[in-house]
């Protein structure tokens, strides 16, 4: 029984391989009948044809959405690791910039005509800083202008008759970013129209 079962699977796959092969060469034109050959006509029933479409239709379908998925992830990878490098970096440089503060208050407080020497050689440590974190991509946030919020982090107001509300009029602390990602705000001291 075992065998008959065998026998029978054998000469279905024999036949599905002659099909085939000769779907092959009626596609390339080179089908030529041999002599003595029979041709072979196989009807299926519409339902199956609509099924095996309809199978067919379903793998494509599911292969593109298996496609659109896997570069999705792809893509949503490639910015998380961007974005984690930036926020690395960001807190890499942040304890740099407050020593950077104190180069600028120390040049703030030394008389050039005194101390030239201390003054240049903290001048040069200060712009071999500054050199530093412009080639890692960190820069100095503009303080000009009408204060802005998202760079901006307001510490006094003073009165000033002549200037706009919120007009920058000094830089206690410069501000960073590196690339778009703010590093540290700005502080800054604005303009306010005088009492009465």
């Amino acid at each position: 029984m075992t065998n008959k079962k065998e026998h029978e699977s054998t000469e279905i796959e024999i036949e599905a391989a002659q099909l085939a092969e000769a779907a092959e060469q009626a596609r390339e034109g080179d089908h030529k009948p041999e002599a003595g050959s029979e041709s072979i006509t196989v009807t299926l029933p519409k339902a199956d044809v609509d099924m095996l479409r309809q199978q067919t239709q379903e793998l494509k379908d599911r292969i593109l959405r298996n496609q659109a998925e896997f570069d999705n992830v792809r893509k949503r990878l490639r910015k998380e690791a961007d974005e984690s490098g930036v926020r690395s970096i960001a807190r890499f440089v942040k304890p740099i910039l407050n020593e950077l503060d104190n180069f600028n208050r120390a040049l703030n407080a030394a008389k050039p005509e005194a101390f030239a020497e201390f003054a240049n050689g903290v001048a040069m440590i200060r712009e071999n800083l500054s050199g530093a974190l412009s080639g890692a991509g960190i820069e100095s946030i503009p303080c000009e202008g009408i204060f802005d919020p998202s760079v901006h982090e307001v510490i006094a107001e003073v009165e000033k008759a002549d200037l706009p509300r919120g007009t920058i009029v000094e830089v206690h602390r410069a501000g960073y970013k590196l690339r778009d990602q703010l590093v540290r705000a700005a502080q800054v001291v604005v303009s306010k129209p005088p009492a009465g």
